[in-house]
């Protein structure tokens, strides 16, 4: 089996506008049902957690087999919040041929261009577009640099409980020339922005509907989990059309878990789309009013990357 570490991983990877155009292809792909995906495995820890995403794609040669885990209190020791690896199975012979020990680093891109992609296909071109990060940690450069790019903006709106994770994102930032404010609250800043960017993995619903612009878009990356929640159902009950990276994974473990099989609310379920299926199509949906994607992150996204860097 060939092991890459992550210098030699990143060495490899496609440029930012490439990784987005590939994440786009991956969903569409995967409403098309072109990937074998099984259910996400997951396991708590005590302090954080960790879980397996596994599948293979029609287009793809390699399967592959991520395990992404962590603790939110390894900065006390030092370490990263996060780690992950992604192990490439031969499709044919079922042999393991590659270890890529990313260290995650293919996941940060993967979920950041994700972001950055889906923001500019909804928002287009709108000229002088305002943006803002609600967590400023490891997802919140990655979202930052590739939402800034796909916007062609160089100015953000910043949320953090911890200022020294403002200071060291706003010190990361300026090395790719992109400034930043720094709001004082979630309701200052929503107010303020068009497209928001949320990476917190918080138990309750912190964004309120009343704090949106009238035709706000909300990409939502912190709910991943059975349990956590990062938008107040009144954003869920009240916006225009709601986007799902994956409606089997949004239903059960992202901001849907909530409100999308609620019989008091068939609603939700009729203006629930899957990325996929919006982006084969974008001109079917107009936008005239607040929209919302949940990314719970699907294993397309891991195999079409991590075939890309072999």
């Amino acid at each position: 089996m060939i092991s890459l570490n992550k210098n030699e991983i990143t060495a490899k990877l496609p440029s930012m506008n490439d990784v987005m155009e590939m994440m786009k292809q991956s969903y569409i792909d995967y409403s098309n049902n072109d990937f074998e995906i099984p259910p996400v495995g997951h396991m708590p820890l005590p302090n954080g957690e960790l879980h397996i995403k596994y599948g293979i794609g029609n287009k793809q040669h390699y399967a592959a087999i991520k395990i992404a885990s962590g603790s939110y209190t390894n900065y006390k020791i030092g370490l990263p919040n996060s780690y992950g690896c992604i192990m490439l199975i031969n499709g044919e012979t079922g042999f393991p041929e590659y270890l890529l020990n990313d260290e995650g680093i293919l996941t940060d891109h993967r979920t950041a261009a994700a972001g950055g992609m889906l923001a500019k296909e909804i928002v287009g071109n709108i000229p002088e577009v305002s943006f803002g990060i609600i967590g400023c940690g490891i997802q919140g450069y990655y979202q930052a640099i590739y939402t800034c790019n796909a916007l062609s903006i160089e100015h953000i709106f910043v949320y953090d409980i911890s200022e020294d994770n403002i200071k060291t994102l706003q010190n990361k930032l300026a090395e790719h020339n992109i400034t930043i404010s720094r709001c004082d609250s979630v309701e200052s800043l929503c107010k303020q922005c068009d497209v928001i960017t949320t990476v917190t993995p918080t138990k309750a619903g912190y964004i309120k509907y009343e704090w949106l612009k009238a035709n706000a878009h909300i990409n939502a990356f912190g709910c991943d989990t059975k349990g956590k929640q990062e938008l107040d159902e009144s954003v869920i009950k009240n916006a225009e059309f709601i986007l799902a990276d994956s409606l089997i994974q949004c239903s059960t473990q992202g901001e849907l878990q909530y409100l999308y099989n609620d019989k008091n609310h068939p609603e939700i379920k009729r203006k629930t789309i899957e990325f996929g299926t919006y982006l084969n199509n974008p001109n079917r949906y107009q936008k005239n009013g607040v929209t919302v994607a949940d990314f719970t992150g699907i294993a397309s996204q891991d195999i079409v990357i991590a075939n890309a860097v072999i």
